[in-house]
């Protein structure tokens, strides 16, 4: 079984009630919107984001950039990304080995992607 089997059959046995779309496998965790994004060259590869957690414009561009700074450079493995030209997005990226765990690593990922989005909404308030 391969990473994003692996990671659909967790995500059922949790409860999640993953849904297949064009861009990957999107859930819901307590309100939040997750989507693991595959890579079909690289099956090792794991990327899950929290799609569009904040809209930039062209007056709040230059707090955003700092929020994400703030993020990238502080919480752990996560990255903050502006997709579609003006959604923040969040993004756990981890290679996983040949014998991947994802009842370790997803569980971890969402409370991470978590702490990310806090992170970005506290260096917004704090300007």
């Amino acid at each position: 079984m391969n990473l994003k089997e692996l990671t659909q059959e967790y995500l059922r046995k949790e409860g999640f009630c993953p849904e297949e779309t064009e861009f990957g496998l999107y859930f819901k965790c307590e309100g939040k919107n997750f989507l693991l994004i595959y890579d079909d060259d690289d099956e090792q590869y794991f990327r899950l984001m929290m799609p569009c957690i904040f809209e930039m414009t062209d007056e709040n561009e230059d707090e955003v950039y700092r929020a994400m700074n703030e993020v990238n450079s502080s919480v752990k493995v996560i990255k903050a990304y502006i997709m579609r030209e003006n959604e923040v997005w969040l993004g756990f990226e981890v290679l996983a080995d040949s014998t991947p765990v994802v009842d370790d690593f997803i569980p971890r990922a969402i409370n991470m992607l978590n702490s990310g989005a806090r992170k970005f909404y506290q260096a917004l308030q704090e300007g």
